[in-house]
C-alpha cells in the first residue's frame, strides 16, 4: 500500500486528525472520509508470542465480551453454521456453541491462539479469509469484532464475507468508534488507536457507509463502551463510569453493527 494514497477509495489527499509519536499519526480521507494510520502499519500476527497470553489472562473480560456479542446477534440468528473470524482462543466459538450453532468454525492467524481454539475442538483455519475459498454462502452468521481496522484490502476481505454468507445470513462487525467522548478526552493515549497495528479508524457514518459500499444492509448500529472494566484502581473507574455515562448518552467509543446482505 502507498502510503499517500487511501487504499480504500484511491483518494490522495488527507488532513491530520492526530500526532500519535514521531512520524505516525492519524489521518482522515479527503475522499471516503476513513480516517488511517499514516503511514500505514505492516504488522504479523502469526507469531505474537502475547496475543494469546493476553486473552487468557483477561478471561472475564473477553468472556463478557462473547456473551454481549451473542446476545446481540441471536435476535437476528439462533443457529446454523457460524464463523467467527479473527477467533483467538475460541471464547466467542464456546458461546455460539453453547447458543446451538453447529458447526462454530473460526479464522485465526496467530498459530499459538489458533492452536488453543482448535484444542477445545473448534475447527479453526489458519489462512487469512481472503485466501481460504470457502464455499458460496456456507455461514448463517459471520462475524469480526474489532478485526476489520486490521485488514490492509478491507473491500476484499468483506466482499468474501458477503461470498460466503447465506442470503439470509447476518453478520456481525464490531470496531473501535473514533467519534467518541473517550477518545477526545485520552487523545493519543486512547486505546482504540492500536498501536502499532490498526491501520483504519471508524466513525458511525464511514462504518455504515463502508459496509453499505459492500452490499450489506444494517440492521442496527449500536456505541457502546465495553472496554473499561471495574477495579481497584479510582483512575480506572472514573474512566470505566466516564466511558458508561458517554455511552448512555450516544457518545460510547465502541461500534457494532448487524448486517444482512443488501
Amino acid at each position: 500500500m502507498r502510503d499517500d494514497t487511501c487504499a480504500l477509495c484511491g483518494n490522495i489527499s488527507f488532513s491530520k486528525i492526530l500526532a500519535i509519536s514521531g512520524p505516525i499519526s492519524i489521518v482522515k480521507c479527503g475522499g471516503c472520509g476513513v480516517a488511517r494510520t499514516h503511514p500505514y502499519p505492516r504488522f504479523d500476527f502469526a507469531s505474537q508470542e502475547k496475543y494469546s497470553s493476553f486473552y487468557l489472562d483477561n478471561e472475564a473480560m473477553f468472556r463478557m465480551f462473547a456473551r454481549s456479542m451473542m446476545a446481540a446477534i441471536r435476535p437476528f440468528k439462533s443457529s446454523g453454521s457460524f464463523l467467527d473470524v479473527g477467533c483467538s482462543v475460541g471464547f466467542l466459538l464456546d458461546e455460539a456453541k453453547a447458543a446451538g450453532f453447529e458447526p462454530a468454525c473460526g479464522i485465526e492467524l496467530n498459530v499459538k491462539a489458533g492452536l488453543i481454539s482448535q484444542q477445545k475442538g473448534h475447527t479453526v483455519y489458519a489462512e487469512p479469509l481472503e485466501e481460504l475459498r470457502l464455499e458460496a454462502g456456507r455461514f448463517d452468521a459471520i462475524s469480526f469484532n474489532h478485526v476489520l481496522e486490521h485488514i490492509p484490502d478491507v473491500k476484499r476481505f468483506l466482499a468474501e464475507a458477503r461470498r460466503i454468507l447465506k442470503d439470509d445470513g447476518v453478520l456481525y462487525c464490531g470496531l473501535p468508534n473514533y467519534d467518541s467522548f473517550m477518545r477526545r478526552w485520552l487523545g493519543k493515549d486512547w486505546y482504540g488507536w492500536g498501536m502499532p497495528d490498526h491501520i483504519w479508524h471508524f466513525d458511525a457514518a464511514t462504518f455504515e457507509r463502508t459496509l453499505r459500499g459492500a452490499g450489506f444492509s444494517p440492521k442496527a448500529i449500536v456505541k457502546n463502551a465495553l472496554y473499561y472494566p471495574y477495579s481497584k484502581s479510582l483512575r480506572k473507574n472514573t474512566r470505566a463510569t466516564v466511558a458508561r455515562i458517554a455511552a448512555a448518552l450516544g457518545a460510547g467509543d465502541q461500534l457494532y453493527g448487524i448486517f444482512t446482505k443488501a
